[in-house]
């Protein structure tokens, strides 16, 4: 017991010292640092800040539809999970105690039917249940997966705007010349990008 409290004592000691430490960032690295910040708090924000407007409804979009079908699957799976469950208990009624205290007796057989106004069996109730679970759990997925591309692409455009790309980048080939040797050719390319 002595030797993990002193062994957490030494983790939580050791640590102090990087809060200690200020990282202080120049001008640029700030505001990567602060669209990030928004793009992660707000969905489509970065893009706001990065004026690249024609992204902000692409972002809002996509997550809206991620949700839309989030809350469609998950409608869907309860409805053949509350059917399939009716199904299976076994009991065609059950009774239910109003308010006035008078009993009425409900039927809890599945009513569901197919677009050609068949009932579905158990096993289709099953197989829907899943269906409809998987397709929930793929619309959080890509949820998840549009919100981070949009904190990706905030955080690559807010680093691009301080990327040099004049147009008077040159190219310039010289033959490599190592040692004090001049008699030696030497085959090599150096390249040399300025402005």
């Amino acid at each position: 017991m002595r030797d993990i409290l002193s062994l957490i004592f030494l983790i939580l000691a050791s640590g102090f010292p990087a809060l200690a430490q200020e990282k202080v960032l120049s001008e640029n690295g700030l505001r990567v640092k602060n669209t990030t910040t928004w793009a992660m708090i707000l969905p489509s924000s970065g893009q706001i800040i990065n004026k690249k407007y024609w992204k902000a409804p692409i972002v809002l979009a996509g997550l809206g539809a991620s949700i839309y079908y989030v809350i469609d699957n998950s409608n869907e799976m309860n409805l053949f999970l509350e059917n399939w469950e009716y199904e299976t208990d076994g009991d065609a009624f059950y009774m239910i105690i109003n308010d006035d205290g008078k009993s009425v007796r409900v039927l809890t057989e599945s009513t569901l039917t197919d677009n050609n106004g068949n009932l579905y069996t158990v096993t289709d109730l099953k197989d829907a249940a899943y269906f409809y679970r998987r397709n929930r759990d793929l619309s959080y997925l890509s949820l998840f997966g549009v919100y981070l591309l949009s904190v990706i692409d905030a955080n690559v455009d807010a680093h691009m705007k301080f990327f040099d790309a004049s147009e008077d980048l040159s190219l310039r080939v010289i033959p490599p010349s190592w040692g004090r040797s001049q008699e030696v050719w030497q085959l090599g390319l150096t390249l040399k990008i300025s402005k």
